[in-house]
């Protein structure tokens, strides 16, 4: 099998259209609270077309916080172990040196709970607008209900920063990155792994009229800089703002996840069986805010929208794949 999944410039061979079926203790703080409790407001989530949304900074992330979405988020990291050999992070940091990590945007905190399991010597905190994490962790792993895009008042400094999927997340990359580079010890790492929308295909396979290439044009739009101002697009720009604001070292790492089982090599069909999981199950998570807020759709309409583009996410004969 494959260790890793193709470069971002190398040309996916799609399988034949006949495939068979048979291929083979908790620490919570905010920033104005208590360490010790949370405030009952942040824990009354805003609810919203049959969804839950986050209360605390409410409005700045699009995406639900309810237990549809929490299965989606451990299914994506699970789909991230697979696609880098079970690797927590690809930067070549020695563990056996780092004492503080910052996970930033910890969703369900999974990725935290991992890290803190594999390195006990290390000190984790996970940040999140939502207190969905477990209640019983490792002892070295804390989360905060805090926003990341607030300045930073950490009493101490980290030797890594991850941050996942913060796409659409973030509104000014230049000054995380910088609050990121001004709270990292001398030799720390930060490391992001973000997808890239709209999705793509190399055979230009998209149908007339796609559904699934409408959605992906519709949500980089509404996102965009010049309208929401939290872009789906922005890991095009991470290596030039990351250089901006100081860091050396950068390397760019390129994958690609197909949308379901239709390349022909094994591990990228793998990773398309799980990806099309991944979204035939969450893109109303994904879409139904952003469709209902921002593009004037009704939920009625965006339900309809939605069906179609599961179809041409089923569909083998459409090339289609998510840049990561």
């Amino acid at each position: 099998m494959a260790t890793a999944s193709p470069a971002a410039d190398a040309i996916i061979a799609p399988e034949d259209d006949d495939w068979a079926e048979d291929d083979s203790a908790i620490g919570y703080s905010t920033l104005e609270g208590s360490t010790s409790s949370l405030a009952s407001s942040i824990l009354k989530y805003r609810h919203e077309n049959g969804r839950t949304y986050h209360s605390y900074k409410e409005g700045k992330y699009m995406l639900p916080n309810d237990e549809s979405e929490m299965d989606r988020l451990d299914l994506l990291h699970h789909l991230c172990g697979l696609t880098f050999d079970n690797k927590l992070f690809l930067c070549p940091i020695d563990t056996k040196k780092v004492h503080r990590v910052l996970d930033s945007g910890t969703g369900t905190g999974i990725w935290a709970i991992d890290f803190g399991d594999e390195n006990p010597q290390a000190q984790v905190i996970g940040v999140d607008l939502s207190p969905i994490q477990p209640q019983f962790v490792p002892p070295n792993v804390a989360f905060q209900v805090d926003d990341i895009e607030e300045p930073w008042t950490f009493s101490y400094k980290f030797d890594f920063i991850y941050s996942r999927r913060m796409h659409g997340s973030i509104k000014s990359w230049p000054r995380f990155f910088g609050q990121a580079f001004a709270n990292l010890n001398p030799g720390g790492w930060i490391e992001c792994c973000d997808g890239i929308l709209p999705m793509r295909t190399d055979d230009n396979s998209f149908p007339e009229n796609s559904a699934l290439k409408r959605w992906g044009d519709l949500m980089v739009d509404a996102m965009s800089e010049s309208k929401f101002g939290r872009p789906l697009d922005s890991a095009l720009h991470y290596e030039s703002q990351l250089a901006a604001a100081g860091f050396k070292n950068i390397v760019v790492l390129d994958y690609k996840w197909p949308t379901n089982r239709w390349p022909k090599d094994k591990k990228l069909k793998e990773f398309g069986m799980w990806n099309n999981s991944n979204l035939v199950g969450g893109i109303a998570g994904l879409s139904t805010a952003a469709c209902t807020r921002l593009c004037g759709m009704s939920l009625e309409e965006t339900e309809a929208f939605m069906d179609d583009c599961r179809k041409e996410l089923n569909d083998t004969k459409i090339h289609a794949y998510w840049p990561l």
